[in-house]
């Protein structure tokens, strides 16, 4: 992505601008405003300028340096404005199109593809399983597995082609002058080149989905072509994944209406808890990525301790999301550099129903009862119900054991870090009271083989234990 010329402001700033705060349109309007303003300004200051006489050869270098300064400004400022406009078109992470400009695009294209009486395919792609990299390695994987496959597709495609990232993992592409039979020899070589890739320290394989729809066969519209295109997506979904479907007028859509709306409301409902936990981790500075790091302790720990693959992805998924209760609780109170007074405890630990309600609400009937009870203790002093020994669900223990060292090995706003090897000690000082002793044993094995890295002040962008171990 191009620097943002202006000495006011950075490229990265920009863009960071037009994706958490405004929306790319009415920031270019209000920028373009600005910048004209400011065009006019330094035209009418260059307009009134007059030659200047009597003022000897010093007098004459100091107006020349000055007109130089007015020229460059200008010159920014002309640079400036055609960054802006490139900022307002692209996706800031993979530098493809984004949805708004891809539609565009798709637009002229198929005005195109009319006047010349050729062909136009529509493909919708779809990484399989994406949300499993997230919680399992840390949006900061994620987002590199975008990186990866955006320039994986640019690598397949023709100048003349568009490409655009339309969602969270979904991309879009319009291949000119192609007919089905074209797109899907593109898919394929895509295919193959994402075989080669994987993610995270577990070299997870990544695999696509995709639809095709074809103008003028399937559709005449921009709207409609896209929308069965991503429609027969999902029908590649429901039939497997790692495949490509075409549109077609006599399949059947793999769900009812009744279960695809249930099956939005549901998606829309889990992704919305991801948001806010991700939005409870976002306040504190010291750390925000508290959350992944836990996920990635306790489902290391869980799969040591023997659990099924499922219950360990319902381990991980409750530490992503253990902390959401916290939304309802005050920054105040969250943030508090000092000890909080009895009240105050009392309001902090209401965080655990209100995360068991909020989790339990999307339909993750198991995952809540883990995040309910992850603060109860061994010997029963825990809360909120106060039970002991194997009443706490095993997966509840290993989240505890997960969250407290995770919490004594980085950096707070009331104190710093902790060793590893002192927060081992202090596992092993409380085993059997506040911590299960098995669970806690195979903690400190975990470290000590270095299987699991617990150090956090040597991660300089605070990379997820499980990450830093991997590099």
């Amino acid at each position: 992505m191009s620097a943002f010329h202006a000495p006011w402001l950075t490229g990265q700033d920009l863009s960071a601008s037009i994706e958490h705060t405004e929306r790319p349109a009415r920031l270019r309007s209000r920028t373009a405003v600005l910048l004209t303003r400011i065009g006019s300004s330094v035209a009418r200051h260059r307009a009134r300028a007059q030659p200047i006489t009597g003022v000897g050869t010093e007098g004459t270098a100091k107006v020349r340096a000055l007109t130089d300064q007015v020229d460059r400004l200008a010159d920014r400022l002309q640079r400036a404005q055609s960054d802006l406009e490139a900022l307002t078109l692209k996706d800031p992470l993979t530098g493809l199109l984004n949805h708004r400009a891809f539609k565009e695009r798709a637009s002229q294209e198929l005005r195109r593809a009319e006047r010349e009486r050729s062909s136009l395919a529509i493909v919708a792609l779809d990484v399989d399983g994406f949300k499993d990299v997230n919680e399992r390695w840390g949006h900061a994987c994620g987002d590199h597995v975008l990186r990866g496959l955006a320039q994986a597709i640019g690598s397949e495609l023709r100048s003349s082609d568009i490409c655009g990232r339309v969602a969270g993992d979904e991309f879009m592409l319009g291949i000119v002058h192609s007919d089905v039979a074209d797109a899907l020899g593109v898919v394929d070589r895509l295919r193959k080149r994402i075989d080669a890739m994987n993610a995270g320290p577990g070299w997870q394989a990544l695999t696509i989905s995709a639809g095709v729809s074809e103008y003028p066969r399937h559709a005449r519209s921009r709207e409609e072509l896209m929308h069965l295109a991503d429609g027969a997506m999902y029908w590649a979904k429901s039939r497997g994944r790692n495949r490509s479907c075409v549109y077609s007028a006599e399949s059947d859509s793999p769900l009812s209406p009744q279960e695809a709306a249930e099956r939005a409301s549901r998606e829309g409902l889990v992704n919305t808890v991801h948001a806010l936990a991700n939005a409870v981790d976002a306040k504190d500075g010291y750390t925000h990525l508290h959350s992944q790091r836990v996920a990635g302790y306790a489902a290391l720990l869980a799969a040591d301790l023997g659990l099924s693959a499922d219950s360990v992805e319902k381990v991980r998924t409750a530490g992503v999301l253990h902390d959401v209760g916290k939304i309802g609780i005050s920054d105040a109170l969250l943030l508090k550099p000092t000890y909080l007074t009895e009240e105050e405890t009392k309001e902090m630990r209401r965080h655990s129903e209100l995360g068991r309600d909020i989790i339990g609400g999307a339909g993750m009937t198991d995952v809540s009862n883990f995040v309910l009870y992850l603060h109860e203790r061994f010997d029963g002093g825990g809360y909120p119900a106060g039970i002991a020994g194997a009443r706490i669900p095993l997966e509840s223990r290993i989240l505890h054991v997960a969250d407290t060292f995770e919490a004594m090995t980085c950096s707070h706003v009331y104190r710093k870090a902790l060793p590893v090897d002192t927060a081992l000690e202090e596992l092993e000082r409380h085993s059997g009271t506040q911590f299960d002793p098995v669970v806690c044993e195979a903690m400190v094995e975990l470290v000590r083989s270095g299987r699991l890295s617990g150090s956090v002040e040597d991660r300089p962008t605070h990379v997820p234990a499980v990450l830093a171990t991997f590099g």
